[in-house]
């Protein structure tokens, strides 16, 4: 009967051997799928770091674009003005020069201070001209056998668009996207 009890001894050891061997796998398995999970939100977490990093770069640089554009911007309102202004002036005086009420005797004097007036006024076009192309990066003119009924800052196939153009088209195009991006991160933000 001892050989009895100690095979029952041996049974019951195996049975809570098998027990906690069961615990155990089942521990395992809990810690693994807590591995998983941490493994993931490690993963989440470096997708947003990367992420808020990489959108901060791209809005500080667009930040630094627009405020360069809007420079530029102002520096062409302020350059159009002022040659605006030149512009009616030098066609003021240009529109006053009547050679029908010239005297007879003071036709060479008035004609002489016409075209003083006249080629005062081209220089002032030409360097007025120039500095708003310089300005604009384009001219102000259109090409000789360009098509003249184009409308002005309209794009056309032959010419090259200014960066401003492109970069407003650029962002045009990406502002949905970056607004969904905005948007997810502070909806993550706010529900983290």
């Amino acid at each position: 009967m001892g050989s009895g009890g100690s095979m029952e001894d041996i049974g019951q050891e195996l049975q809570q051997r098998q027990q906690e061997l069961l615990v155990l796998q089942r521990q395992q398995q809990e810690l693994e799928e807590r591995k998983r999970q941490l493994e993931a939100l490690n993963t989440r977490r470096n997708e947003l770091i990367h992420g808020q990093r990489e959108i901060r770069e791209r809005l500080l640089r667009a930040i630094v674009i627009l405020e360069r554009a809007e420079g530029q911007s102002r520096k062409e309102v302020e350059q159009m003005h002022e040659t605006r202004q030149t512009f009616s002036e030098q066609l003021a005086e240009i529109n006053a020069i009547e050679p029908s009420e010239w005297s007879p005797s003071s036709i060479e004097e008035e004609l002489s201070r016409s075209l003083a007036k006249v080629d005062q006024a081209q220089a002032v076009y030409t360097q007025s001209r120039a500095k708003l192309d310089a300005l604009r990066g384009r001219d102000l003119e259109p090409v000789e056998g360009g098509d003249e009924n184009q409308a002005p800052g309209s794009v056309s196939g032959n010419s090259s668009d200014s960066f401003t153009d492109n970069f407003l088209r650029g962002l045009a195009f990406n502002l949905p996207l970056i607004g969904a991006i905005l948007f997810g991160l502070i909806l993550f933000r706010l529900l983290k």
